[in-house]
């Protein structure tokens, strides 16, 4: 972002610093060396930059427990094996709460452990 004071336009970056292995270092400057990134840096930002795009954000479905209950019994009926963070993906549920539920749900022998 830039903003203009007195004519002048100023970034309004901010910085984070990171801690690397000698490893992941000498490999990052090796990229800049062989001319593929300006500095290790860019790399860096580049790297971010990729992950944030291909990162899905999940919007959490805030439900009734007992219907949170409900869909994860239908869910057990169609699937064979699965755990809570499968579930908490298919339905888009919190797994803390998911496996919470299974657990209630194995001790009254509505699923079973295996």
């Amino acid at each position: 972002m830039l903003t203009e004071a007195n004519g002048i336009n100023q970034s309004s970056n901010k910085s984070v610093t990171i801690e690397l292995s000698d490893e992941e270092f000498d490999l990052i400057n090796k990229f800049v060396i062989d001319g593929l990134f300006l500095s290790s840096s860019d790399f860096v930002r580049e790297a971010m930059l990729e992950k944030l795009r291909n990162m899905d954000v999940i919007h959490l479905r805030d439900i009734p427990y007992e219907q949170q209950e409900k869909e994860i019994i239908e869910f057990a009926k169609t699937h064979d094996v699965f755990d809570a963070l499968d579930i908490a993906d298919a339905l888009k549920l919190d797994v803390f709460e998911v496996n919470e539920i299974m657990a209630k749900l194995i001790k009254e022998n509505v699923l079973e452990e295996l």
